[in-house]
């Protein structure tokens, strides 16, 4: 009969040391994982403050086919804060006046290449690498940054050229 107790009880035992062995590979793993979290989160965030250091006010337009038709709709952040953003919908002419005047930067091969927004034509090819520019200009060369003159693309130009 002693045996059997002995036996049952070191079985137990066995078992409560497994089990907190177990426990703290899990806490530990879990500590792992949100540290993980909070780090991947800390770098999305600065991605998206790269984006804009101020995008109050500024202006998204997003274009759409319907019926085969470029259907363009702006809209203009008016507040935001963590989790929320307020979009107020701008008239449609306005955007699609104030959308074909001036320039574009956008992003091919590495490289900026400048677009006449009128007709959406090739302006200039540039030998301007985006590693070349800072974080936040990148972002927005890669969103495609739009420059409303020539004074202000012959700047960005004599800046970042080399």
């Amino acid at each position: 009969m002693k045996r059997i107790i002995y036996s049952v009880g070191f079985f137990l035992i066995v078992l409560f040391l497994c089990t907190g062995f177990m426990l703290s590979y899990q806490v530990a793993d879990l500590k792992d994982r949100i540290y993980d979290l909070e780090e991947s989160s800390a770098q999305v965030q600065q991605q998206v403050s790269a984006v804009s250091a101020n995008p109050k006010g500024q202006d998204f337009i997003f274009q759409r086919y319907e019926e085969g038709i470029l259907k363009q709709e702006c809209y203009r952040i008016t507040a935001y804060g963590e989790q929320r953003v307020i979009l107020r919908r701008e008239n449609t002419e306005t955007v699609s006046e104030n959308a074909k005047e001036g320039y574009q930067l956008r992003l091919e091969n590495g490289c900026v290449v400048v677009y006449e927004k009128a007709d959406n034509t090739v302006f200039e090819y540039t030998d301007i690498p985006l590693e070349a520019l800072p974080k936040d200009l990148q972002a927005e060369v890669l969103l495609g940054k739009d420059l409303k003159t020539l004074d202000e693309l012959y700047s960005f130009l004599e800046n970042y050229s080399s």
